[in-house]
């Protein structure tokens, strides 16, 4: 929770405090970018010192370089500092600890072991979407009984839970030594096909996020563009549980995924024919519960592929996937936006979807 809140809660509260320094959400939207690109840039190489090093001497002081960084947002808005300065702490706090999440879920596999894995990423995919439900009502609810600076210094609280809490992780060294690493062009050859799946996935996320607000306003329902929102995360983490408590499903975990994918893609472009906003928040719903296992499905694969002495690396090389593709798909949304309706657009996000884990399914396994 203490490495997953801030960045579920950063989005929203660096909109309202990059409005509130400048009365501009344009800026704000230019500080989530930062945030955003510091994460995707950063994350291999925090993921290969996590590698190399053990989970308490890298993990713990990142989450508190990350809390301090919040802390100092908050301080420069709420003493008038230079705005110019912003940016360039938003990207550093999504930059430091952007190898926590990837060295978190390495660390996983050798606390529960094998055996007990799927339930334990089932339980770790709940914990994560409830983050990210539980993220816009804190940031919003502390903006409007204080102000969006509180909020920022409200982020600042969690990863310094985080990294109190980290100290109780395993004091083991890393399997990466300088001597026998596996090469990161090695390693992503290794990962391609997975890296390119997960962004797509997150493409489709990126696509509905961005397009919750104006479909439900072309509805007359504005108002339940959150709830959708809040629908899909929910779903998202009732899939992932249902997918965790059964113990084998046909095929492999990479085939599993591929084709919750394709569904997920096929029923967001059969979206198209929907005149109702109940059956949007439902369409939104149904999304996430397909979502949970191509989640789980995918993380379970790369336990398989991944070499041991890379896992934290792997990892966050997955998380970097997942950033890149949640920004192309609010970018690419927003450009298609603009030519077409938000039901089409949206329609033509879930095609491409669709049609990437087909050509993934009918591809032949790597050996």
């Amino acid at each position: 929770m203490g490495a997953r809140l801030p960045v579920a809660m950063a989005p929203l509260a660096l909109v309202l405090v990059g409005h509130e320094a400048t009365g501009d959400y344009v800026f704000g939207g230019l500080l989530v970018a930062a945030h955003t690109l510091g994460e995707a840039v950063a994350a291999p190489v925090a993921g290969n010192l996590m590698d190399r090093w053990p989970p308490r001497r890298t993990i713990t002081p990142c989450l508190a370089a990350e809390a301090v960084l919040f802390g100092l947002l908050a301080l420069l808005v709420g003493t008038h500092g230079s705005n110019a300065l912003l940016p360039a702490v938003a990207a550093l706090a999504g930059a430091i600890p952007a190898g926590a999440p990837g060295g978190l879920r390495s660390t996983l596999t050798q606390v529960v072991g094998l055996a007990a894995l799927p339930r334990a990423l089932s339980l770790d995919t709940v914990l994560n979407q409830s983050c990210w439900a539980l993220a816009p009502i804190l940031v919003s609810a502390c903006a409007a009984l204080t102000s969006p600076t509180t909020a920022v210094a409200l982020v600042a609280a969690f990863p310094l839970i985080g990294a109190m809490a980290a100290l109780r992780l395993p004091y083991s060294a890393g399997p990466a030594t300088r001597h026998a690493r596996t090469g990161l062009w090695t390693l992503t050859r290794i990962l391609h096909r997975t890296l390119l799946l997960t962004a797509a996935l997150r493409l489709m996320l990126g696509a509905m996020t961005v397009v919750a607000p104006p479909l439900f306003d072309s509805t007359s329902a504005a108002p339940l563009s959150g709830v959708a929102l809040g629908a899909y995360a929910l779903g998202t983490a009732l899939g992932g549980l249902l997918y965790g408590i059964r113990r084998t499903w046909p095929g492999t975990h990479q085939q599993q995924a591929d084709a919750c994918l394709l569904l997920l893609g096929a029923v967001v472009a059969g979206g198209f024919v929907l005149h109702s906003s109940v059956l949007f928040v439902l369409l939104y719903l149904l999304a996430g519960l397909l979502e949970g296992p191509v989640v789980l499905a995918r993380s379970l694969h790369l336990e398989t592929i991944l070499p041991p002495d890379r896992r934290a690396m792997g990892f966050s090389l997955q998380y970097a996937a997942i950033g890149w593709g949640f920004a192309a798909g609010g970018f690419i949304l927003a450009q298609t936006i603009t030519t077409t309706t938000p039901q089409a657009a949206l329609t033509v996000v879930g095609a491409i979807v669709a049609a990437i884990a087909l050509i993934s399914l009918l591809l032949p396994a790597r050996r």
